[in-house]
């Protein structure tokens, strides 16, 4: 079985930190350093008293945008695209 988080509201999916650092492909303590260092998107809400929760396709959106990012077509940290002719 694999529960998934689904807001009742909107119907989105939402990642916890660990399915955050899978998708961006970093470890979990690197997810948090980055959470804590103010380098993600905001969480969209905390599930019990501590756990963040992130709304998958922002998570999704930031990832492919990021400067550095791994996935084509992002930007590099100068804001040129590398991939551009």
């Amino acid at each position: 079985m694999r529960p998934i988080i689904i807001d009742e509201d909107t119907g989105r999916r939402l990642w916890n930190s660990a399915e955050c650092a899978t998708h961006i492909g970093v470890s979990p303590r690197t997810w948090a350093n980055y959470h804590a260092n103010k380098r993600t998107p905001q969480p969209v809400a905390t599930w019990g008293k501590s756990a963040p929760l992130w709304d998958a396709e922002e998570i999704k959106t930031w990832h492919q945008n990021r400067p550095g990012s791994p996935v084509k077509n992002h930007p590099t940290k100068h804001g040129v695209n590398i991939n551009e002719p």
